[in-house]
């Protein structure tokens, strides 16, 4: 008994084994999708835990249940004012830390003049 492709035979078996392998490739790719999109959104939020979402975003992913928490964690908003956080501009920081560093230096300065 034979099939209209028979002729076929062993190139389907390579455009079969291509096809599937793309699709393990692209699963792949979904989840890791998945996983990151927690703390993907805690980053373009600008939440100060972003680290620690993406960590449990990464790590719910084989149970779900620390996804949706990462997820929920995400989008929360923290109170104005909470020591979590982070300074409104990394540079105002830099700079008041340069000009409370010159003082400390020109103290150390002039206690070791006084000293001598």
């Amino acid at each position: 008994m034979e099939y209209q492709f028979e002729s076929l035979g062993p190139a389907m078996r390579w455009i079969v084994l291509i096809f599937l392998l793309l699709f393990v490739v692209g699963l792949v790719a979904a989840a890791a999708g998945v996983a990151a999109l927690p703390g993907w959104a805690a980053r373009r939020r600008g939440h100060p835990q972003a680290a620690a979402i993406n960590v449990c975003g990464w790590f719910g992913l084989p149970t779900g249940i620390l996804w949706v928490v990462a997820i929920v964690w995400a989008y929360l908003k923290v109170p104005v004012g909470s020591t979590a956080e982070l300074p409104a501009s990394p540079s105002m920081d830099l700079g008041r830390l340069r000009a409370q560093v010159e003082r400390l230096e020109s103290a150390v300065s002039t206690l070791e003049e006084s000293s001598k």
